[in-house]
């Protein structure tokens, strides 16, 4: 499998985070690639989130899992690159999903490295100052979460962040926490967002 296949493999995972097959096939690249236990882990993530957690065959799965979390998984972290106010979320079905960030401003300035670790579809936003600017950036297009418990952002800040053209595909909204009104509200509920299915906006 050709560099060009491992792109585009990237890029159907971040368009489609919540599909198992890219996954999988990125698993093969992986294996192909000389990295066996990165293809191991892939697999064995994937398949855990599809058993029951009463089914006999979650056990050997989840053993597997701790080996490669203490064993691997430390290492692999170390290989993500560090912009400084950016912090990486846990492996789930074998990729990073989520990123946290101090502020828009530690996404605004490191958006390129951020949004080119593949499977990153969640962002958690601990402060929120300049909505406009964190709007522009194209990597939010990826996102199918958008979780900014407490951020006190204002209503203008949160208006002009949701304004952005490039979060159509969020599926979960939390703004518990900041100062939200009637027409960050009205905002939301005109349609902008047809896959939106979860939304807080509890302590505004």
């Amino acid at each position: 499998m050709s560099m060009n296949d491992h792109d585009a493999l990237l890029r159907a995972i971040g368009e489609h985070p919540e599909e198992d097959t890219p996954r999988l096939m990125y698993a093969d690249w992986l294996e192909e690639a000389g990295q066996p236990e990165r293809a191991d882990f892939v697999r064995n993530q994937v398949e855990m989130d599809r058993v029951g957690l009463d089914d006999p065959a979650r056990r050997p799965l989840v053993l597997k899992n701790v080996y490669y979390l203490t064993s691997f998984v430390p290492a692999w972290k170390a290989e993500l690159p560090r912009p400084p106010g950016v912090e990486w979320g846990d492996f789930n079905r074998g990729l990073i999903e989520e990123v946290q960030a101090e502020s828009e401003r530690a996404v605004v300035a490191h958006a390129a490295a951020i949004f080119a670790v593949p499977g990153v579809h969640v962002l958690r936003l601990r402060r929120l100052g300049d909505g406009a600017a964190l709007a522009r950036v194209p990597g939010l297009g990826l996102l199918r979460a958008l979780k900014m418990v407490g951020a006190r952002a204002d209503a203008g800040a949160l208006r002009a962040l949701l304004a952005s053209p490039h979060l159509g595909k969020i599926a979960v909204l939390d703004l518990h926490g900041n100062f939200a009104n009637d027409l960050t509200v009205a905002d939301i509920a005109d349609g902008r967002f047809p896959d939106l299915t979860e939304l807080w906006l509890g302590a505004n």
